[in-house]
């Protein structure tokens, strides 16, 4: 992980992901809670409670929402697999300083683990990236 604050778990524990699609997704179902004005980023509340940071990229604040475009609304309960954001992939791939991508559990120590259930290539809205456990 290209980024202290994630690589060192500090905004929570996570997964990555290097995206090769231009759509991105909820990875749970939930409340979308709240989506950065550069579009780079939401946070998505589930119904038990845990908070999922989808951060698209490294550094990608800096594009001020060039690559990507949002696809629903703060506010908006979603669907696992349901489309949130769109990215310009090419635009990204040339001007991010990486496209590896966490999806942070940002109160994961309200909990007793997060299991990490992908390794490899994953499908986005089909494959589960980890299990939070027990509160």
């Amino acid at each position: 992980m290209p980024d202290e604050a994630f690589a060192s778990k500090a905004v929570g524990d996570w997964v990555a992901v290097k995206p090769t699609d231009k759509t991105v997704v909820a990875p749970a179902a939930g409340t979308v809670v709240k989506i950065f004005n550069t579009n780079h980023a939401f946070c998505l509340e589930t119904e038990n409670g845990a908070e999922i940071v989808v951060h698209m990229g490294i550094d990608t604040v800096a594009l001020n929402g060039q690559g990507f475009k949002r696809l629903v609304e703060e506010g908006a309960e979603v669907q696992a697999g349901q489309p949130i954001l769109e990215m310009d992939l090419d635009f990204l791939n040339a001007n991010a300083r990486s496209m590896i991508s966490p999806v942070v559990c940002s109160n994961s120590d309200d909990y007793s683990a997060l299991v990490i259930l992908a390794t490899g290539k994953v499908v986005a809205g089909q494959t589960p990236l980890y299990e939070i456990k027990g509160k």
